[in-house]
């Protein structure tokens, strides 16, 4: 690494931090008899109190994570600078840089005293040099099971119209549902390049194999890298990635794609972040070379964080797609929301609910008008972290598309059980 690690950093910051608390609020308790103090809290303590001093013991004694417990609910009881503070250090403790970062930018927004703000400002370039200097990598690695309702995508109803005629579809064509062993594998590296540049590149794994239908086991890679700029402030990034994609189905070659999809981010505020992408793809399939496409992508979405560590972000995407065959080129808009916060027992909850409206240019040979379709998703997510760097989770998604070819309106839902190891 270019920048190694110095030991100094992170106890400069931390006493830093504490004199920029002080300068909010002389009176907060002295950090060296915090734990005395919460002991001593009588029954009747506000409970704002009692959690800001349990929470400062927690910090002494290196118990972060107890620490972000407990200061997460303070602020959403009172969104205090002071607290948003203490919170940020805990994220510290725990190595988790960006919601330190994000939690000081907040507790910049309060208009502090100009000594705690300069302070302040101290803190949020030390955090980005910690996050740069800790490590220039980052990977995952996760198992899990899987159940499929659909695994072959079949569709709602066997009655449907081919070349304006009648059909019923076979048995073998309707839904088939199976359980699947799932693994992934994901790694991120970002190498400094001096100043605020950095070279970031994005590797990831996927793999699902069906316990019955062997024929619809598959397997992705994908692969981009690209020079990452923050600016001096902090508030804008840009990342312009170059990368493949190359998918296997049933141990057979599927479909490729190489994209580059510029992405750019601006920190409006404390708590509101804009980001900006687009992309430009050109897709090939193995044994369809009609469906081949140049696509192209705009994406807008904003992200706010809400009390006590949620956040909120709705989005708008639109697509062209021009492929080889005018029935397979469409445009499509889509409108999305997510919202994820922190729950009680070191839970953590996402909710994404997404709809996408896709017409297509000219019908199928076998279709009489041109395919329409109305499609959306909807996925709930609980996550829990272990010791040693582990999480499980569980997930559930559900997919409905309705067209006006009925061919095409299928219904089908995963639930699986993730186990994943961060390195």
């Amino acid at each position: 690494m270019n920048h190694p690690i110095r030991w100094w950093v992170l106890p400069l910051f931390l006493c830093c931090l504490l004199a920029a608390s002080r300068t909010w609020a002389a009176d907060a308790p002295n950090a060296q008899s915090v734990c005395e103090r919460a002991a001593s809290l009588p029954s009747t303590a506000d409970r704002s109190a009692r959690l800001y001093a349990v929470g400062e013991c927690a910090l002494q004694r290196l118990q972060y994570r107890e620490a972000i417990k407990l200061f997460s609910e303070l602020v959403g009881i009172d969104p205090n600078p002071i607290f948003r503070a203490e919170l940020g250090r805990a994220y510290l403790g725990v190595q988790e840089y960006e919601r330190a970062r994000e939690q000081f930018l907040i507790a910049l927004q309060s208009n502090p005293p100009e000594p705690a703000r300069k302070l302040l400002l101290v803190f949020i370039r030390m955090a980005d040099q910690q996050r740069t200097q800790a490590k220039d990598w980052f990977a995952q690695a996760s198992i899990g099971e899987m159940h499929d309702s659909n695994v072959n995508a079949g569709p709602m109803s066997a009655d449907v119209m081919l070349y304006g005629l009648p059909f019923t579809m076979t048995q073998d064509s309707m839904p088939k549902s199976d359980r699947a062993f799932h693994a992934a594998f994901s790694a991120v590296r970002n190498k400094s390049l001096g100043g605020l540049v950095s070279w970031q590149s994005d590797v990831s794994l996927d793999a699902v194999k069906y316990a019955t239908y062997g024929n619809y086991d598959t397997n992705q890679l994908s692969i981009d890298t690209g020079p990452h700029l923050v600016r001096a402030d902090g508030r804008t990034e840009f990342y312009l990635p170059l990368g493949v994609t190359r998918t296997m189905l049933g141990g057979s070659g599927y479909s490729s794609s190489g994209f580059f999809s510029p992405q750019f981010s601006v920190r409006v505020t404390g708590t509101d972040l804009l980001v900006a992408s687009t992309a430009i793809s050109r897709n090939r399939y193995d044994a369809a070379p009609a469906r081949d496409a140049t696509t192209g992508v705009l994406g807008l979405s904003w992200r706010h964080v809400l009390g006590n560590n949620w956040t909120i972000e709705p989005s708008l995407k639109f697509a062209s797609e021009r492929a080889d065959s005018a029935a397979f080129s469409d445009l499509a808009r889509m409108a999305g929301l997510s919202l994820s916060g922190s729950l009680p027992q070191g839970l953590r909850f996402t909710a994404v609910s997404a709809t996408t409206w896709a017409n297509y240019r000219a019908p199928e040979a076998w279709a009489g008008t041109a395919r329409r379709d109305r499609s959306r998703s909807s996925s709930l997510s609980l996550a829990k972290e272990l010791e040693g760097g582990y999480y499980v989770t569980l997930s559930w998604l559900d997919t409905r598309i309705h067209s006006n070819l009925g061919l095409y309106s299928t219904a089908r839902t995963q639930g699986q059980l993730q186990l994943t190891k961060s390195f």
